[in-house]
């Protein structure tokens, strides 16, 4: 189980080891044999021999002890092994493209989508969700699937490139964030547009200060966009007949214990759902450097913490062997959902990966710093985009949310145009 005392080792560990070193909980592979011992694992670049390792690249050995319990070390190269011997039917994707990249309505979680100010590129909205505030449906997917530059407006400067969500060209004049449907042609027909970006999480760039959370929330119109009855579901995942409600702090960090088969719906693999296509939790409370986001217009690295790091095993439920792309490019912002006995439940929100391995962040901690809650498929109201404002602080600011008289406003990017908040 993953505790709080053992979340504190894994951030020292993290501290400890060389920036470009991930480190989790998970269970102990030993000569291709799954020991079923808890460990804290090292995921690695590549392996490397002893001689070749300065010494402040070896990395521990020794078990330790952390609430009288024993845990040993493991050390996993990410994305350096090649399976052949794995079903071709869950590779199908790389030739042939799945319907998650179609014109889809009513929409559903696990389809193509992009925005007005990521054209070119495309993720995947991962489920509808409701906004705890306005008790309105929104769209939930990653940050980096329809925001320009995530990071918080402390960690830019005026004299660097600008990038404003709601004034994308900062020439003072207002012109939106657009969510399109699919994100494969955005500048086509106008029923392509679906909502607008609303807020997300804005991101911090350094070593010690570790992210949660890649995720942010558009708007969604009412019919054809909307069902009642259909836009709960999963694309493509079968026995998907009812809401998915949220899986609870306690239930995620149980999973190593509890070992629940894993589904997801994506942009770009599709469905992967046992038997053909399972997927399972390698690694809970995991943290990992996230490369490929930008930072006014510049390629940097973010670290991120407490994730689930996920595999799609050959032999399953056996993580001795591991498949390729549990998770690939364009399903940024897919929903990772646990069978919990039957009850199906959202255990996370996917946002990177590379070659075995694929990583989420915990959903509880996606609800709490986006401010939803699971969808039950009930009647609620939908955001109205005339009662969407924008206004301007002086200076740059770590915080997430402002007031403005009385109001709160969330951080939406770095601007030269003045609008006050008074």
């Amino acid at each position: 189980m993953l505790t709080e005392n053992l979340k504190k080792i894994i951030e020292e560990f993290n501290l400890k080891t060389p920036n470009n070193v991930g480190v989790g909980y998970g269970f102990k592979i030993s000569n291709g044999i799954d020991t079923r011992k808890e460990s804290i694992i090292f995921f690695v670049p590549e392996k490397k021999k002893l001689s070749n390792l300065f010494p402040e690249e070896i990395l521990p050995n020794e078990p330790i002890t952390i609430d009288n319990k024993t845990y040993f070390m493991d050390v996993v190269e990410v994305g350096e092994i090649e399976v052949l011997a794995c079903n071709p039917q869950c590779n199908l994707w790389i030739t042939n493209p799945p319907p998650n990249r179609l014109y889809i309505r009513p929409v559903q979680g696990g389809i193509s989508l992009t925005s007005k100010s990521k054209l070119g590129f495309v993720g995947t909205l991962g489920f509808v969700a409701v906004d705890i505030a306005t008790q309105s449906l929104v769209g939930v997917t990653n940050n980096h699937v329809v925001i320009k530059d995530a990071f918080y407006t402390t960690q830019r400067n005026l004299g660097g490139v600008i990038f404003n969500e709601y004034n994308l060209n900062d020439n003072g004049s207002l012109e939106v964030d657009l969510a399109y449907q699919p994100g494969e042609s955005p500048l086509g027909p106008p029923q392509n547009i679906i909502g607008q970006v609303v807020r997300y999480v804005p991101i911090y760039l350094g070593f010690t200060t570790n992210n949660k959370v890649d995720g942010a929330l558009i708007s969604l119109s009412g019919t054809p966009i909307l069902s009642l009855t259909e836009s709960y579901k999963q694309y493509g995942l079968t026995g998907n007949t009812t809401p998915i409600p949220f899986a609870s702090t306690a239930e995620i960090d149980l999973l190593l214990s509890t070992n629940p088969i894993l589904y997801s719906s994506g942009r770009t693999t599709g469905v992967k759902q046992a038997p053909t296509c399972p997927l399972r939790v390698y690694s809970l409370g995991t943290t990992q450097p996230i490369s490929g986001y930008k930072m006014q217009g510049n390629i940097v690295t973010a670290y991120f913490s407490d994730l689930i790091a996920f595999v799609r095993p050959e032999n399953d439920p056996s993580l001795s062997s591991l498949c390729l792309n549990p998770i690939a490019g364009g399903d940024s912002g897919s929903a990772l959902i646990a069978d919990f006995s039957g009850i199906w439940k959202i255990v996370g929100l996917n946002f990177a990966g590379g070659g075995n391995f694929g990583f989420a962040c915990r959903i509880d901690h996606v609800a709490s710093e986006l401010g939803i809650q699971a969808w039950d498929g009930s009647l609620k109201n939908l955001v109205d985009p005339t009662t969407i404002q924008f206004v301007t602080v002086t200076g740059t600011t770590n915080s997430y949310m402002v007031n403005c008289s009385g109001q709160t406003y969330y951080q939406m990017g770095l601007t030269i145009t003045s609008n006050q908040c008074n």
